[in-house]
């Protein structure tokens, strides 16, 4: 049984438009089982941590450590000499400053070196990756539904079976304490006091899906809009209205504020962003960072709130307060003290160096041969910045592996060649539709 979006020769969903059969179906399928491993290993874990044996933290770094090796191993080879080089030097810039922090702090933090790392390994497994990547997300996505449905219309038999309170207890550091829920299994966030967003007079958990916790969801629809965006052209009629109702369901599912909050922006901005030149994502970036300080200007707001704008008003209180060690990285405890402030996280964990080192390598450097790819990049860069305002969610792998697995394989597309005008004597050929590509032979 083949893994689907490895282009096995077969009919395609119905709401997926027809197109050639790949010829590089064992890379295909190695590059959707790391990409898939890394996105439901917490959930394969979780299951097994519940039903078999309780397991520790080492589990899991063993699995990551594993994951990104598979990246590196079958991606790079996919990479030409220019593209390599980029990417070596890349974590050769990044082990150099954990180097220089280690030589002034005497200690090193693996989880900084890991968040600064999986942007390279991820770009090498999208590289390889061959197939229809929309299509690949799709069916992702009714996976991700179909779970999330079953959650909650069961929430006791998934916390039973799944059990992500102790999982979390068990590998990442949080106490019982943390869970305010005593009556409930699930994350801490699955079930808060008060109504929900969507569907307020339901009794309804947030549906975390296979990813174990819903802000990790929430992500991921994220991810799933920008795709169906940039893609809407190669989906049938059929296939834009499943792609609205998968994104519709999910939101419900997770009631997440940021992502529904983002997922209508992109699609106001998608007109936009296809059009903006790709070597402005940096400038987008800084565009989208100042938006909210400005937001938090205009209302007013000076304390924390359970709001957009409140949670945003923890950045720039958080950027107010850094000192020079925080900026340039040297002071490892810093990160954690800004865990909803993904912007100061951000700086404080690989340095302002480093940090506009980054803009600079994906405006200029990471260039996107098509238009789906120079709308992709933009979306993905304006949906970084919207959330590093409220959190540091961007930095897990199951979140950022996804992103940058997309953007290794827009990466190594070429356009479509534009069909020109043919001699009267010859038949004629319908021109190519604006926003295609094709893979390198």
């Amino acid at each position: 049984m083949d893994l689907p979006g490895t282009h096995r020769p077969a009919m395609p969903a119905p709401w997926i438009e027809a197109s050639r059969p790949a010829r590089h179906g064992h890379g295909d399928a190695a590059a959707v089982a790391v990409l898939l491993l890394a996105v439901g290993y917490n959930f394969l874990l979780a299951v097994f941590n519940a039903q078999v044996m309780a397991i520790g933290p080492a589990w899991a770094y063993a699995v990551e450590l594993a994951i990104y090796a598979a990246c590196f191993l079958l991606g790079m080879r996919a990479l030409d000499h220019g593209k390599q080089a980029l990417v070596v030097a890349g974590l050769g810039l990044v082990l150099l400053f954990n180097l220089l922090r280690f030589l002034q702090t005497w200690s090193l933090d693996p989880k900084l070196l890991r968040d600064a790392i999986i942007p390279f390994a991820f770009l090498a497994l999208g590289a390889r990756y061959r197939g229809r990547l929309h299509v690949l997300v799709m069916w992702l996505a009714l996976a991700v539904a179909l779970v999330a449905a079953v959650e909650m219309a069961f929430p006791d038999l998934y916390g039973d079976l799944v059990d992500p309170r102790s999982y979390f207890v068990n590998t990442r550091g949080n106490s019982e304490g943390d869970f305010w829920n005593e009556g409930s299994k699930l994350y801490v966030s699955a079930t808060r006091p008060g109504e929900r967003n969507w569907l307020g007079g339901f009794d309804l958990p947030r549906a975390s899906s296979i990813f174990v916790e819903p802000v990790t969801m929430g992500n991921f629809i994220i991810f799933f809009c920008a795709v169906a965006i940039t893609w809407w052209r190669s989906l049938r009629p059929a296939g834009v209205a499943v792609a609205l109702l998968l994104v519709v369901f999910l939101l419900i599912a997770s009631d997440g504020r940021l992502a529904s909050a983002t997922c209508l922006a992109m699609l106001l901005l998608a007109p936009l962003l296809r059009r903006t030149d790709q070597t402005l994502a940096g400038l987008l970036f800084v565009a989208v960072l100042a938006c909210g300080w400005l937001a938090v200007w205009i209302l007013g707001v000076n304390a924390y709130e359970d709001t957009l704008p409140g949670r945003v008003y923890l950045s720039v209180a958080a950027i107010d307060a850094m000192q020079p060690a925080e900026w340039l990285g040297m002071d490892l405890a810093a990160p954690y003290r800004y865990p909803d402030s993904g912007i100061a996280y951000f700086i404080a964990g690989q340095s302002l160096v480093l940090v506009l080192a980054f803009l600079l390598a994906y405006a200029f450097l990471l260039r996107m041969p098509t238009s789906n790819g120079q709308l992709f990049k933009n979306l993905f860069v304006f949906a970084f910045a919207l959330s590093l305002l409220v959190s540091n969610a961007y930095f897990s792998i199951k979140t950022a592996g996804l992103w940058w697995f997309a953007c290794g394989h827009l990466w190594m597309l070429r356009p479509r060649p534009q069909t020109h005008a043919p001699p009267a004597c010859a038949p004629a050929h319908a021109p190519a539709t604006p926003g295609t590509e094709t893979v390198p032979t």
